[in-house]
Protein backbone atom coordinates (compact mmCIF):
# COMPACT_ATOMS: atom_id res chain seq x y z
CA UNK A 1 0.00 0.00 0.00
CA UNK A 2 1.28 3.47 -0.62
CA UNK A 3 1.86 5.76 1.99
CA UNK A 4 -1.06 8.06 0.22
CA UNK A 5 -3.24 5.73 0.51
CA UNK A 6 -2.84 4.69 4.12
CA UNK A 7 -2.79 8.73 5.20
CA UNK A 8 -6.55 8.50 3.23
CA UNK A 9 -7.81 6.05 5.03
CA UNK A 10 -6.56 7.17 8.80
CA UNK A 11 -7.71 10.95 7.94
CA UNK A 12 -11.45 9.22 7.20
CA UNK A 13 -11.01 7.01 10.38
CA UNK A 14 -10.24 10.07 12.15
CA UNK A 15 -13.33 12.04 10.72
CA UNK A 16 -15.88 9.11 11.45
CA UNK A 17 -14.49 8.69 15.23
CA UNK A 18 -15.05 12.58 15.53
CA UNK A 19 -18.54 12.80 14.05
CA UNK A 20 -19.76 9.16 15.74
CA UNK A 21 -18.40 11.41 19.07
CA UNK A 22 -20.03 14.49 18.53
CA UNK A 23 -22.95 12.69 17.66
CA UNK A 24 -22.93 11.07 21.16
CA UNK A 25 -22.08 14.43 22.74
CA UNK A 26 -25.44 16.51 21.32
CA UNK A 27 -27.91 13.61 22.36
CA UNK A 28 -26.68 13.44 25.85
CA UNK A 29 -26.48 17.36 25.14
CA UNK A 30 -30.33 17.31 24.19
CA UNK A 31 -31.37 15.27 26.98
CA UNK A 32 -33.32 12.74 24.91
CA UNK A 33 -34.81 10.72 27.74
CA UNK A 34 -36.02 13.82 29.40
CA UNK A 35 -37.20 14.66 26.11
CA UNK A 36 -38.84 11.56 25.01
CA UNK A 37 -40.42 12.11 28.89
CA UNK A 38 -41.93 15.31 28.60
CA UNK A 39 -43.50 14.23 25.06
CA UNK A 40 -44.71 11.02 26.81
CA UNK A 41 -46.65 13.63 28.99
CA UNK A 42 -47.61 15.77 26.56
CA UNK A 43 -49.44 12.85 24.52
CA UNK A 44 -51.24 11.72 27.32
CA UNK A 45 -52.87 15.24 27.64
CA UNK A 46 -53.79 15.83 23.81
CA UNK A 47 -54.98 12.45 22.82
CA UNK A 48 -58.02 10.66 25.18
CA UNK A 49 -57.95 7.36 26.41
CA UNK A 50 -57.23 4.50 24.37
CA UNK A 51 -55.88 6.02 21.73
CA UNK A 52 -52.56 4.79 22.82
CA UNK A 53 -51.28 4.05 19.13
CA UNK A 54 -51.65 7.17 18.40
CA UNK A 55 -49.63 8.80 21.68
CA UNK A 56 -47.10 6.06 21.08
CA UNK A 57 -46.63 7.33 17.28
CA UNK A 58 -46.40 11.14 18.46
CA UNK A 59 -43.83 10.37 20.57
CA UNK A 60 -41.68 8.34 18.38
CA UNK A 61 -42.27 11.10 15.69
CA UNK A 62 -41.01 13.73 18.10
CA UNK A 63 -38.15 12.02 19.47
CA UNK A 64 -36.69 11.15 15.97
CA UNK A 65 -37.60 14.77 14.97
CA UNK A 66 -35.08 15.94 17.48
CA UNK A 67 -32.44 13.89 16.69
CA UNK A 68 -29.74 15.07 14.41
CA UNK A 69 -30.13 14.23 10.57
CA UNK A 70 -27.52 12.71 9.86
CA UNK A 71 -28.10 9.78 12.67
CA UNK A 72 -31.48 9.44 11.72
CA UNK A 73 -30.39 8.00 8.95
CA UNK A 74 -28.92 5.09 11.24
CA UNK A 75 -31.31 4.75 14.03
CA UNK A 76 -34.52 2.81 12.87
CA UNK A 77 -38.06 3.84 13.79
CA UNK A 78 -38.18 0.45 15.85
CA UNK A 79 -35.52 1.34 17.65
CA UNK A 80 -36.63 4.28 18.90
CA UNK A 81 -39.88 2.53 19.17
CA UNK A 82 -38.54 0.05 21.90
CA UNK A 83 -36.71 3.28 23.41
CA UNK A 84 -39.56 5.18 23.85
CA UNK A 85 -41.45 2.05 25.39
CA UNK A 86 -38.83 1.21 28.03
CA UNK A 87 -38.88 4.75 29.24
CA UNK A 88 -42.63 4.40 29.76
CA UNK A 89 -42.52 1.35 31.41
CA UNK A 90 -40.16 2.79 34.05
CA UNK A 91 -42.36 5.85 34.61
CA UNK A 92 -45.77 3.65 35.03
CA UNK A 93 -43.55 1.67 37.25
CA UNK A 94 -42.69 4.59 39.18
CA UNK A 95 -46.23 6.48 39.00
CA UNK A 96 -48.27 2.62 39.79
CA UNK A 97 -45.61 1.68 42.79
CA UNK A 98 -47.98 1.43 46.24
CA UNK A 99 -45.25 0.71 49.33
CA UNK A 100 -46.14 -2.34 51.25
CA UNK A 101 -47.60 -1.62 54.25
CA UNK A 102 -45.94 -2.50 57.50
CA UNK A 103 -47.52 -5.58 59.27
CA UNK A 104 -47.50 -5.12 63.56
Amino acid sequence: MEAQTIIGIVIVAIVVIAFVIWLVWQIKKKGLKEFATEMIVKAEDMFHKGENTEKLNYVIDKVIAMLPKPLQFFITREAVEKFVQSIFDTVKKALDYVPKKEEN
